[in-house]
């Protein structure tokens, strides 16, 4: 806390010497102070300043300046948000531990499938977890993406099931982006480095435009290895602590097509893949007992999709028809050599292929003294999951191939209506939506025993915002807002069964969905060179979906029955704040804080603290930027706090929970324009090659006793982040 104490007062100093340094130049600051708009917050874009959220906009340039190279980097700033990724420590039949490489986003302590996760408004596949294996949320090449929204809060209202905590919506460029002004061919060439990984990246992007019609072509490649910790013993077995190896490459694949007959009309053909590899020697799995442990995985997705865009100058404002299909897969295959027992193989596969359509339309007009901007549509999509396991030597009482639950049709549906209501120096954002959604399991001869479940069901999602614009600098807002979370077809109709070892699943077509309720509010200051944003929320989840023991003693004649159950409730608040400034000189300065607290609430109204909140994380920075733009850079520290002992008591189970130490490291990063067009960065993380822990990444890892006392265990480092590592890149726009 000292630490982070020390961040606050050094920034605050800065703030109040920095409008100084501005106070002669006040309207060139403003004028560097660009309005950033959003659509994830609203439906409506609007400026951030005015939405009744808590939203950050990633755009291309600060992915490109601060050398983001995944899902993890995209959110190395920003507290509050965090994606954790383990090492790759898992088995060939237990133990999960990295195999599912970044898993997904966290989003004010509730992550996984619980935050909508989406591409040009498409869901990505959910996340899947079963015995060995784990597939992660990991969909997305940041390389080919023009800008991030990072919504905080649930989105329910206006995007349907899985907004329960937060929503994260990326957006793919238009040929447009390379063609201003008259062009008729522009594009963009990068390559870059990584060092934490030793990864290459290159990136071709090319578009045209022939009269009404433009195109654009974009590819990524990737060639990497692990990434690399502070861990210091080698070998095999599990001492080892430095990374298994790995071998991985990726290609990401975007083409476009898009006609505009005249200014109101615009019509777009998508097609995007991405695929990944990464091959693993398991080298903390060797024993006396496993002579080999490699890992095969592969996660590709696929996308088509087509859409129309209508732009009017009255009443009706816009109109969007879109349809898609999309196809992502995960495979996971292992290969285990053993002594004395027999070599076994292990394939795990998931599976979510997807068609849907939407369509919206925007209204602006008014009733009186009030002018409304109206949005409302509806959208609809049908998704076939599917998994398989397979390999060879199944666990005693089994057999392969079969599924962790039979191959469903899940369709989802909704209709919404938002309005932004301004009047005066108050605006409202109110927003409905019906979602109904049914889950149909086919008859799958691959479990020719279990009767599975069909389930179906609806949800209302109301929202409500306010902003209040005291003057041109100052505006209060609070939002309202519920989120849902349908059950997954792998919750109702889990399949696992050995009676020879008295266990057994059954289907349970009474699941309820997960459910939020939150509210926030605060404050927002833009006064050219200074802005700042402080929030505080508090949000009830409801109804969380667990695998529990619903019956039985563990015997074969009466096994021991696992069902999901709605069992659990949960609560977190916290607080953000983000101070920015800007001097007309070019310098700027950042402070951002996150910081949460939470209980999971058993039905007998225990508290456990919720494990999946971060820590306290501060974030200073400061940067500089020239006039003319041609060379700039950053100097940012970010502070962890560590896992207070009462937020982690009773969290890790059979144990004591390791708690990593705090942390502070120091980053740097510099771009110059050497020509029009060509541009070099670079940048070194970790500047001082601290040893840290991220706490998300060893969440659930325990103590161990030595000589009667509670000490780190034997595989701590091997979760520590990378040393001190460096990325440079060159890009060339024309």
């Amino acid at each position: 806390m000292r630490g982070a104490l020390g961040v606050g007062i050094s920034l605050w100093a800065l703030a109040a010497a920095m409008p100084a340094l501005a106070q002669a130049q006040d309207k060139k600051a403003d004028a560097q102070q660009d309005s950033t708009i959003t659509v994830t917050a609203t439906r409506i874009p609007t400026d951030v300043k005015e939405v009744p959220a808590t939203v950050s906009v990633i755009d291309e340039k600060k992915i490109a300046d601060q050398l983001v190279t995944d899902i993890k980097d995209l959110v190395r700033y920003e507290p509050g948000i965090s994606v954790p990724r383990g090492p790759t420590r898992f088995g060939a039949a237990l133990g999960v531990t990295g195999r599912a490489g970044n898993e997904g986003f966290i989003v004010r302590g509730i992550g996984g499938n619980r935050v909508l996760i989406q591409v040009d408004g498409v869901r990505v596949p959910d996340g899947f977890t079963f015995g060995a294996q784990s597939s992660g949320r990991d969909y997305v090449d940041v390389g080919l993406v023009k800008s991030v929204e990072i919504l905080r809060g649930p989105a329910s209202a206006l995007y349907g099931s899985d907004g329960l905590a937060g929503a994260i919506s990326f957006t793919t460029s238009d040929p447009a982006d390379f063609l201003g002004g008259d062009k008729k061919v522009g594009g963009l060439v990068r390559a870059g480095y990584s060092s934490a990984d030793n990864e290459f990246a290159e990136t071709g992007i090319a578009a045209a435009r022939f009269g009404d019609l433009s195109a654009m072509i974009s590819y990524t490649r990737r060639d990497f290895h692990e990434l690399d910790n502070k861990g210091t013993v080698g070998g095999s077995g599990a001492l080892r602590t430095e990374p298994n190896p790995q071998d991985g490459r990726s290609n990401a694949v975007l083409g476009r097509l898009v006609y505009e007959p005249d200014a109101q009309n615009r019509f777009r053909i998508t097609g995007e893949y991405q695929d990944s590899h990464i091959d693993t020697n398991v080298l903390t799995g060797l024993s006396t007992t496993v002579d080999l442990l490699q890992a095969r995985d592969s996660t590709k997705r696929g996308r088509i999709a087509g859409d129309w865009f209508w732009k009017g100058d009255g009443l009706f404002d816009h109109a969007r028809v879109s349809a898609y299909w999309q196809d992502g897969e995960n495979r996971q295959f292992t290969d285990e050599d053993r002594t004395p027992a027999a070599d076994r193989e292990r394939l795990n596969t998931f599976e979510n292929t997807v068609f849907g359509g939407s369509a919206e339309v925007g209204m602006r007009f008014e009733t009186g003294a009030l002018k409304h901007r109206v949005v409302f549509g509806g959208d609809i999509s049908r998704t076939h999951q599917e998994g398989l396991r397979d390999g060879k030597v199944p666990p005693a009482g089994e057999v392969f191939p079969t599924r962790a639950f039979p191959e469903t049709d899940f369709t989802l549906a909704g209709a919404f209506i938002a309005d932004e209501i301004a009047v005066g120096p108050l605006t409202l954002y109110p927003a409905l939506r019906f979602d109904a959604y049914d889950l149909s399991p086919d008859k799958d001869p691959l479990l020719p025993a279990f009767a599975a479940a069909a389930q179906s069901g609806s949800r209302v999602s109301p929202k409500i915002g306010a902003v209040v614009k005291l003057s041109d600098e100052i505006r209060f807002f609070a939002n309202y807002a519920q989120g849902f979370k349908a059950p997954e077809p792998s919750q109702v109709n889990q399949f696992f069964s050995n009676l020879a070892f008295g266990y057994t699943s059954r289907p349970n077509p009474n699941l309820r969905p997960e459910t939020s309720e939150s509210w926030e509010g605060g404050l927002r200051l833009n006064s050219g060179p200074v802005s700042l944003d402080v929030t505080g929320f508090i949000a009830d989840y409801d109804n969380f979906i667990s695998q529990e023991v619903t019956g039985g003693a563990g015997t074969a004649a009466n096994p021991s029955i696992y069902q999901f159950i709605n069992i659990d409730r949960a609560k977190v608040k916290g607080a953000e704040a983000r101070l920015q400034l800007r001097s007309s000189y070019g310098l700027t300065g950042t402070l951002a804080i996150a910081y949460a607290q939470g209980d999971q609430i058993e039905p007998n109204g225990a508290r456990v603290p919720l494990s999946t909140i971060d820590p306290l994380r501060v974030v200073l920075g400061l940067g500089y930027r020239a006039p003319d733009g041609r060379f700039g850079g950053d100097l940012t520290a970010t502070h962890g706090a560590p896992k207070e002992a009462a937020a982690a008591n009773g969290v890790c189970a059979g144990g004591t929970c390791y708690r990593p130490d705090g942390f502070t490291v120091l980053d740097a990063t510099a771009f110059v324009r050497i020509t029009d067009g060509l541009t070099l960065r670079a940048g070194v993380f970790n500047i001082f090659d601290t040893k840290y822990t991220l706490w998300n990444d060893v969440r659930g890892l325990t103590l161990v006793t030595r000589n009667g006392v509670l000490t780190a265990p034997d595989s701590a480092d091997s979760y520590t982040q990378p040393g001190r590592n460096g990325s440079v890149s060159i890009s060339y726009r024309f």
